[in-house]
């Protein structure tokens, strides 16, 4: 059985209020009674409309965002017992995270731009430079290293944001739509990408994306709707059908 690696526990999320309450008139109420655990090595994509709390429920489960209501668990430690050094190492350490908008550094190189949480860390730089040209190989950015992020492509760029997100090997990869932003075939490439993470690396992926093709690859899909999972479908046929039952499912969210 896999270990789980971060689970939530009726999880609330309001905007604009102080008071940890519910169906609050003070605020925006965005997440309502979550509940979701993420194993080791799966493959999970999070779908639904513009505004269900997608997003918001991604930065809770890389403990960017703490809920107003509920419980957090990280490796099976309660996160709001942790103070903020504590959760700032977790996410350095032990999450990788991908960005529609890449958030590279333009000033500097794409080999320095991949190497930053290392660098970071204080690592040497034989360990630094090891570990980078191996997934810029993995990649195909070998080509690209010297060259700073403006000069690349949009899908170019989002493989650069995917090897930052490796380079210390975490356990869990959050990605917020990482396809978002690119064209048909760069985007293909960059899921292609994170299927090699999970396959070969074996990693464990939870993916927002609006995109059912993307989300036909992964092996179980959560619905939202108004802030609260509307339905899980695990993936147990072929990849088109799961598509199509994709398709079929948000036309009613």
């Amino acid at each position: 059985m896999n270990n789980e690696i971060v689970r939530i526990e009726n999880v609330y999320r309001s905007y604009g209020t102080k008071y940890e309450v519910t169906n609050s008139k003070n605020g925006i109420e965005v997440l309502k009674g979550i509940n979701l655990s993420v194993k080791e090595n799966e493959f999970i994509a999070i779908m639904g409309k513009s505004g269900c709390g997608k997003t918001t429920l991604l930065k809770i489960l890389g403990l960017i965002d703490a809920p107003t209501k509920g419980k957090v668990y990280f490796n099976g430690k309660a996160t709001e017992k942790l103070w903020g050094e504590e959760l700032a190492d977790i996410r350095r350490h032990e999450i990788g995270f991908i960005f529609q908008d890449f958030y590279l550094m333009d000033s500097i190189s794409v080999k320095e731009n991949i190497m930053l949480p290392m660098i970071l860390d204080k690592r040497t730089d034989e360990e630094c430079i090891q570990s980078m040209e191996k997934l810029a190989e993995r990649f195909g950015l070998l080509h690209l290293l010297e060259k700073k992020p403006y000069e690349l492509s949009g899908g170019e760029r989002q493989r650069t944001a995917i090897c930052r997100a490796l380079i210390n090997n975490p356990q869990l990869i959050l990605a917020d739509e990482p396809t978002g932003n690119l064209d048909t075939k760069s985007g293909q490439v960059v899921i292609d990408s994170l299927v090699q993470i999970h396959q070969k690396f074996e990693k464990t992926i939870v993916m927002v994306t609006h995109n059912p093709q993307m989300a036909s690859y992964c092996e179980k899909i959560i619905f939202l709707k108004d802030g609260m999972i509307m339905e899980e479908m695990i993936r147990g046929e072929m990849q088109e059908v799961l598509y199509q039952k994709i398709l079929e499912k948000m036309k009613e969210l």
